[in-house]
């Protein structure tokens, strides 16, 4: 692992500097090395929107801290060397990680090959497996601490004023009134059941209490899901729209469209989708789909346990809602409710990592009845576990509640 290669990432992107920094031990680094990053740490804590920092700025703070005119100049050269030098930040963090798993195996295996006590191989195991369950640029650390928080306001702020309401509305009564911020809802559905659709109704849900929603599709063309946002919001057809773009425009901007981000990855990281919610501060994330995000894993039952996992720890660290999206299995095909083991490669790692399940199934009656059931396999919000029917209206991508 080059020191150089790790500066350059920490500088490039403050996720990297997040996620090594706090690892980074006396003798990891030269001297030169430990003031560079000390330096950096003091830069992004001056301005908590600084995604990289400007080399320039970087060795002004540094040379200011010196006073010898030969360190100085010095610093400078290594500083914009490092800064000019082209690194890939997420595959850096990973080859820090693997040395730091390595390391870690290697102290083990010497431990147990010496015979040691368990007191002496208990730390050094949790050490490994520390590193073993890492996951690079993909998880985010924050601690939550109540300690005497007053129940009224704990009611009011959090429970009753905090609540997000969830379209259509008899979804969102077996909620008990909406989900909280920090809470992980996952949609699953077979193909053309309505996974977007029950995206874009959503959106238009929460742009009606004026939360702003940032979308992240990583499957259909963004374009499409403009074009059905819009419809939503306006009730025009996609062929109306077309015809009168102008009045389309005005209506959807009196209905908040001004509040939705929709940013289109291919496929995306979760470390991307981090620097779209600093720079554009949602209430609400939605993640279309989450099988397809990168997050260096080739097995693909893990895969999904990691991505969804990935999604949790996004929403928890930033105070969002977030929404994902996954595919059901063949075994609900045709099928009205659906379980948990209709969620395609993984009915149990993804389900462990949600708070409310929404499966979307339909028998060939209800497709041919333009209507949906709607399941709720897992919900520690209510701990209601019904299914019930909804309308749809596809041109619209409009959900109406039947019960």
């Amino acid at each position: 692992m080059s020191e150089r290669n790790l500066l350059s990432a920490v500088m490039a992107d403050r996720t990297a500097y997040e996620t090594i920094a706090d690892h980074l031990k006396e003798g990891d680094l030269s001297e030169q090395g430990s003031i560079i990053i000390t330096h950096v740490g003091e830069y992004y804590d001056r301005d908590e929107t600084a995604q990289s920092v400007d080399a320039e700025l970087l060795a002004g703070n540094v040379g200011r801290s010196l006073s010898n005119a030969k360190h100085r100049e010095m610093f400078d050269k290594l500083i914009a060397t490092v800064g000019g030098v082209e690194c890939s930040p997420a595959n850096i963090v990973h080859d820090f990680i693997e040395v730091k798993r390595e390391a870690a195996g290697a102290r083990l295996a010497t431990a147990l090959a010496a015979g040691k006590s368990a007191g002496d191989v208990r730390p050094l195991l949790d050490e490994y497996s520390k590193w073993e369950s890492s996951t690079a640029l993909d998880e985010s650390e924050k601690t939550e601490v109540y300690k005497g928080e007053s129940v009224l306001d704990l009611v009011g702020n959090t429970y009753s004023d905090g609540l997000i309401e969830v379209w259509p509305k008899t979804l969102n009564d077996r909620l008990d009134g909406g989900l909280l911020r920090g809470h992980h809802m996952l949609i699953f559905a077979r193909p053309e059941m309505g996974k977007t659709m029950m995206l874009v109704n959503m959106i238009a849900g929460f742009l009606h209490q004026e939360l702003t929603v940032l979308y992240i599709g990583n499957e259909d063309p963004i374009s499409d899901i403009v074009m059905r946002t819009v419809s939503r919001l306006t009730g025009m057809t996609k062929y109306e729209i077309l015809d009168d773009p102008d009045t389309a425009d005005q209506v959807a901007r009196t209905k908040n469209y001004d509040n939705l981000i929709l940013a289109g990855l291919a496929p995306g990281t979760p470390r991307q989708i981090q620097s779209l919610i600093t720079e554009y501060k949602p209430d609400v994330v939605m993640i279309d789909q989450l099988r397809n995000l990168n997050v260096n894993e080739e097995h693909f039952v893990q895969k999904l346990e990691k991505a969804a996992t990935a999604a949790r720890n996004l929403g928890k660290s930033n105070n969002v809602l977030m929404v994902s999206v996954t595919q059901a299995g063949d075994s609900a095909s045709g099928k009205g409710p659906l379980d948990m083991g209709d969620v395609d490669s993984s009915n149990t790692g993804i389900p462990a990592q949600v708070d409310v399940m929404v499966g979307v199934g339909a028998t060939h009656d209800d497709e041919a009845s333009n209507r949906r059931v709607l399941s709720l396999p897992k919900n520690k919000r209510s701990g209601n576990h019904e299914f019930f029917p909804v309308a749809i209206d596809p041109q619209l991508s409009k959900i109406r509640s039947l019960s």
